[in-house]
């Protein structure tokens, strides 16, 4: 009877621990708005880098992996010297973090990304 009990609380506590560790990983997405704009900024590191908008396209490309679970609506789309792209639903805390983490850390190349922020609406 007590190995039914040790073995019984054993499995609540593993199912809890796997429950809790899956609703940890879900994205998170909901700011309370429909979309949100990211406004990054593309620098080229080499002269010739800059000559064209492919390598910053390429770029984002590499990075979008980590919001492609939202849609994107608009863009990335030139906005003087910064790019717009307006994805749905608006990018959760966390989801911003790995977007802004990869822009800011990753280059292709020489073009490096940075991230001037986010608009709701």
């Amino acid at each position: 009877m007590r190995r039914i009990l040790v073995l019984g609380a054993g499995v609540a506590c593993v199912v809890t621990v796997v429950l809790a560790m899956a609703d940890s990983m879900k994205f998170e997405t909901d700011r309370g708005a429909a979309t949100s704009t990211q406004v990054l900024r593309f620098d080229a590191r080499a002269k010739d880098a800059g000559a064209s908008s492919e390598p910053a396209l390429r770029l984002w490309d590499e990075c979008a992996s980590h919001v492609n679970h939202v849609r994107i609506v608009a863009g990335p789309v030139a906005d003087g010297d910064a790019w717009a792209v307006t994805v749905a639903p608006a990018l959760g805390e966390h989801t911003e973090r790995r977007l802004v983490g990869c822009l800011e850390d990753l280059t292709v190349d020489g073009v490096l990304g940075h991230y001037l922020g986010s608009r709701t609406g």
